[in-house]
């Protein structure tokens, strides 16, 4: 049994169904929602996931946005995830019909340094950027064993396969041109690996560099006592495209490119007080989708 925590900034798995489909967002936008974290505002799901149960976080290339594009490369930019499996759902919107079930959560988040943080609190430099920054999170990513050795490479896709991808949505969204519309065709290098269908591009607003998720989802309800969704939601692997642009302030020279880099990422750090998942059972390799339509089916089952 977990011992319960609640998880601020957390996430899980994707779109439970194929029919399910991300809403733009919350009122603010840079968020997209997905899943069964839309039956929660933002104030609420952030109040209960202030305290993740489980965690991890890679370094990512990034720029200083700060100044003009292009820029130099620095460190400190940061791609997150955060997972909780207690959010109760007598804190949904439509708290009527609650009862006593929770949903395990996941968030996503891409962080910049310190000082572009401090950068972006002056709307002048917001309105006045010349960068752009489209960020596309992957929903039927693998899951891997706990034991797996992260480090953020996406070690289940071939290199040319993720070379691919990242000149994919380098052609998609070139120059000045917006991160919304339709993602770019898989690549055949990719074969059944990857299926950019089912997930879409979000245009990152500068002012959540300071942490703000950029994607959020949850699984269906399930019993506390239910390990599934939480081990199921440690298990999983994100892979996330960021795409580093311009904007036509930027004046860029014809034939610039932008730069993109396909990341993945997996909440493998339990924290402290949380029980590590259940280690019964096989990887997944293929769509979260089907693992959480699995998860959803048994619970389903239970009750009848």
């Amino acid at each position: 049994m977990r011992k319960s925590s609640r998880a601020a900034t957390a996430f899980f798995v994707s779109d439970l169904f194929a029919g399910v489909t991300a809403l733009v967002g919350w009122p603010g936008g840079g968020t997209l929602v997905t899943g069964s974290a839309v039956q929660f505002d933002r104030t609420t799901w952030e109040r209960n996931l202030a305290t993740p149960n489980a965690t991890g976080s890679y370094a990512v290339t990034g720029f200083d946005i700060s100044q003009k594009w292009p820029s130099q490369k620095v460190d400190g930019w940061t791609l997150s995830v955060n997972v909780s499996s207690d959010l109760p759902d007598s804190e949904t919107i439509d708290s009527s019909n609650a009862t006593g079930q929770t949903f395990t959560g996941t968030s996503i988040f891409l962080k910049g340094p310190e000082s572009i943080q401090t950068a972006f609190t002056n709307q002048s430099a917001v309105d006045d950027t010349t960068w752009k920054i489209c960020v596309a999170v992957i929903p039927n990513g693998p899951q891997e064993e706990a034991s797996t050795a992260d480090n953020g490479t996406c070690g289940y896709l071939s290199s040319q396969c993720i070379a691919d991808l990242q000149q994919a949505y380098a052609d998609k969204f070139p120059g000045n041109t917006d991160c919304y519309g339709t993602p770019p065709s898989t690549p055949s290098s990719c074969g059944s690996s990857v299926n950019t269908a089912n997930f879409e591009v979000q245009q990152f607003p500068l002012t959540s560099a300071n942490g703000t998720e950029i994607y959020v989802t949850a699984s269906a309800s399930h019993a506390a006592a239910d390990e599934t969704a939480w081990t199921n939601a440690t298990r999983q692997a994100w892979p996330v495209l960021t795409l580093w642009g311009w904007n036509t302030r930027a004046k860029a020279p014809s034939g610039s490119e932008p730069t993109v880099q396909l990341s993945c990422v997996r909440a493998k750090t339990v924290e402290q007080g949380s029980e590590s998942p259940s280690s019964s059972g096989s990887p997944v390799r293929g769509s979260a989708a089907l693992a959480l339509a699995l998860a959803a089916l048994t619970a389903f089952c239970a009750s009848i």
